[in-house]
């Protein structure tokens, strides 16, 4: 395990790291890292954040997660986060509980600039939610800066989220689209 400019606030019990794991500060700022009980961390995940990360009780980050980013980052309980997943905590990130998100999936709370193209304006960053118990089913989501997805929400695979959802649904797409046939009494 790397620290670097890292303070760990709190570390509850049965907590299991990996190898090759690493918790540092984004560039000059300081990480303030909390860990609930029964987290676990496997190897090679990274987390590089200018703030407050916290992770609640019974957390799993799978093998290649990173949280990047300047600012906060707050995972529920009981959510579990698939292979590859990149995290953004830039314009501030918060999952709720009793989430599952996919493999390599991405979300993010900011957009950076465009070089190339210096007329055109992207920049800027916003807070990203997922209410609890969302699920990004399969793999390969992304999730754009800014959006809530709402409560008990289902996300097919491969889809780009660049709304906020509503509570109680199912959305696939690109860009994701509420998928009507889907939703019935057994979601709710």
């Amino acid at each position: 395990m790397i620290l670097n400019n890292c303070t760990i606030t709190h570390t509850g019990i049965n907590v299991q790291i990996g190898e090759r794991v690493e918790f540092k500060g984004f560039k000059d700022k300081h990480l303030f890292l909390s860990i609930g009980d029964n987290v676990r961390i496997e190897n090679d995940v990274r987390i590089v954040v200018g703030g407050l990360v916290s992770l609640g009780n019974n957390v799993v980050l799978h093998n290649h997660v990173t949280i990047h980013g300047p600012g906060d980052c707050v995972i529920g309980d009981r959510t579990w986060i698939g292979q590859q997943t990149a995290l953004d905590a830039t314009g501030n990130l918060e999952i709720g509980e009793d989430c599952c998100i996919g493999f390599s999936c991405q979300i993010w709370s900011h957009v950076g600039r465009v070089p190339k193209l210096p007329n055109i304006r992207f920049e800027g960053r916003k807070k990203t939610i997922l209410k609890d118990r969302v699920w990004l089913q399969g793999g390969l989501i992304t999730i754009n800066p800014g959006v809530v997805i709402g409560e008990d929400c289902v996300i097919f695979s491969n889809s780009v989220v660049n709304h906020d959802t509503l509570p109680n649904k199912v959305y696939g797409g690109v860009p994701a689209k509420l998928i009507e046939k889907f939703n019935s009494p057994y979601i709710e």
